[in-house]
């Protein structure tokens, strides 16, 4: 029986373009954007950004090393941002409901960067965090998926059972790995939403 509903955020319940981002680096000057990072892979730099491993400021100088001189900081924090789409009023709306039956929880691949835009939006609308039990974005926590221990941690400090979780991501390595903890899991697709999954606030 399902309790729990853990959730991505990233094109699960916020939608999101990378080749938009990848698109604004290239007209700032950084050519083939997608070999550093894209939905799939990301390269070291990224990954430290999502872990934690090193504040914006760094992030920001590591990336003016591949830009054309006198790049604002704005301008880096735009083109980085600009993959945010924005969100469905309907899948918050969803969320709230789906509080009434299961407990709620988010472990997200994210940053302290798109963090900051994107809860202001949500919380123009709805103060995001009170819809769950807790948020995990991988930047406070130092772990990221799909790595083991970032699930584990989270099982764990809720005293939660594996096959009493149902994690939702569009990312399959991420669900391959919560499914080598014994965690049930929806895969979503392109083109798949929350939305289908629930009918009345029940997983159907």
């Amino acid at each position: 029986m399902i309790k729990n509903l853990i959730f991505d955020f990233g094109g699960v319940i916020y939608d999101i373009d990378h080749n938009i981002s990848k698109l604004a680096f290239e007209d700032l000057g950084i050519k083939q954007f997608e070999k550093h990072y894209g939905h799939e892979k990301q390269s070291l730099l990224f990954e430290k950004l999502e872990r934690g491993e090193i504040n914006e400021t760094a992030f920001r100088l590591t990336l003016k090393k591949y830009l054309p001189k006198n790049i604002s900081d704005q301008k880096i924090n735009e083109a980085w941002c600009a993959l945010l789409i924005g969100f469905d009023k309907r899948k918050i709306d969803l969320l709230e409901k789906l509080g009434e039956t299961y407990k709620l929880f988010l472990l997200s691949n994210t940053n302290i960067i798109h963090t900051r835009q994107f809860m202001n939006e949500l919380n123009a609308y709805k103060d995001f965090k009170s819809l769950f039990i807790d948020v995990w974005f991988s930047y406070e926590k130092g772990k990221r998926k799909p790595e083991k221990e970032f699930y584990l941690n989270l099982l764990n400090q809720y005293h939660l059972e594996a096959k009493e979780c149902l994690f939702i991501d569009d990312l399959d390595i991420n669900i391959e790995a919560a499914q080598q903890l014994g965690i049930q899991t929806q895969y979503l697709k392109e083109g798949e939403s929350i939305l289908d999954l629930f009918t009345d606030g029940i997983l159907i």
